[in-house]
């Protein structure tokens, strides 16, 4: 008589194995299969049947827990969005921004005297450009960051000292394009600082803390007062650059549907399975496990692979939830082709739908699956 009691061999060497019905007790594998074997005899025996001499095949479940893999929101980002070292935030790399406006746009007052020698018409105006975010990316939480500024003035005098003991100021600001909520402000004081003609002034503005929808807006203003005489040419112009450096940001909405997206290659470590074991493989599963942060759908492709072993593809989808799990089927000639095979590799990836909403991520979060070879396993017969 044939039981699983009969082949210690094959549960020493199966050392990753478990059934399920003995995990939960923290024991080994079970040996309740013999035991219901037991139990048929006795009863056969009990009512007067014939007893036969080979017991029946059974089928027993086992367990080979598989080493987790994983991919990171840095797969989610778009190529200007990266995180920092250490993993504790976004960096954002904005494009720097060129734009001007002319006299006769600053001062009413100007266009009226263009191409006379007169007193310089006191104004105040001002001009603005946005500063886009990078394609995909909608919303940014920012930590910090500063713009750094040129402002070039091609006028032919100065704005801010347009005659002596007379001052006016330039003003930069960052605003957010959706709400208008100033994230800093640098001045340029005509008390302190000359502004010739054909001179360029930098300045370097600080970012402050602050969620941003949409765009970040630089508007320039020029607070120039009555000046000297000077020849009104309203075709001459201010000349501004706004470069943002630096801009680290605790959040960020991208735009993820369609991304394809890579999984770090993981090692299913079953060259240890004996061949006697997997001989009696009737079928399998891979159940994977999903944890998903980013509650996003997505298609998988993972490949198993190896160096002794044709690769074996599947694809599973995998939902929105934050937690699920799905199965993948094996045959039990697939399983047999790289169960007890060394080195061999679990990987692939995935395409995000394509229908996936714009989605906030912050650093550190995680896709994870973690996955258990569950086998039938049939035994005796």
């Amino acid at each position: 008589m044939e039981t699983a009691a009969d082949h210690p061999h094959l549960i020493r060497k199966a050392k990753n194995m478990r059934d399920p019905a003995a995990a939960a007790s923290g024991r080994g594998r079970s040996i309740r299969p013999p035991l219901r074997l037991a139990g048929l005899i006795a009863l056969a025996a009990v009512a007067g049947c014939d007893i036969p001499t080979e017991p029946p095949a059974i089928d027993t479940r086992w367990v080979v827990p598989a080493e987790e893999t994983r991919f990171g929101v840095a797969e989610l980002l778009p190529g200007d969005v990266t995180l920092t070292p250490d993993s504790s935030a976004f960096v954002v790399n904005f494009l720097p921004v060129a734009f001007s406006t002319s006299l006769g746009s600053l001062c009413a007052a100007c266009v009226a005297a263009n191409g006379l020698t007169v007193p310089k018409p006191a104004f105040l105006g001002d001009f603005d450009s946005a500063i886009d975010f990078p394609p995909e990316v909608s919303s940014v939480t920012i930590v910090s960051g500063q713009v750094a500024l040129a402002v070039w003035n091609r006028l032919n005098f100065d704005p801010i000292r347009p005659a002596a003991g007379v001052f006016g100021t330039i003003t930069v600001r960052i605003t957010d394009s959706a709400d208008g909520d100033v994230l800093g402000t640098v001045v340029i004081d005509g008390t302190t600082t000359a502004m010739a003609p054909d001179t360029t002034l930098n300045r370097n503005l600080a970012l402050q803390a602050g969620t941003v929808n949409g765009s970040l807006v630089a508007t320039v203003e020029v607070n120039s007062p009555l000046g000297d005489p000077v020849t009104i040419n309203t075709n001459l112009q201010v000349n501004v650059t706004a470069t943002p450096t630096n801009v680290l940001v605790g959040a960020v909405a991208v735009d993820v549907g369609g991304r394809s997206v890579d999984l770090d290659p993981v090692s299913l470590d079953v060259e240890d399975v004996d061949a006697e074991l997997t001989d009696r493989i009737v079928q399998g599963a891979f159940v994977l496990h999903v944890v998903n942060p980013f509650a996003i759908g997505a298609a998988f492709q993972l490949t198993i692979d190896g160096p002794t072993i044709a690769p074996i593809q599947k694809g599973v989808n995998i939902g929105a939830a934050s937690t699920s799990t799905v199965s993948l089927a094996f045959t039990a000639a697939e399983l047999q082709s790289f169960l007890g095979e060394p080195d061999v590799m679990l990987s692939g990836g995935a395409v995000v739908d394509a229908a996936a909403p714009i989605i906030t991520v912050t650093p550190g979060q995680e896709l994870i699956l973690s996955g258990d070879l569950d086998l039938t396993i049939r035994i005796g017969g």
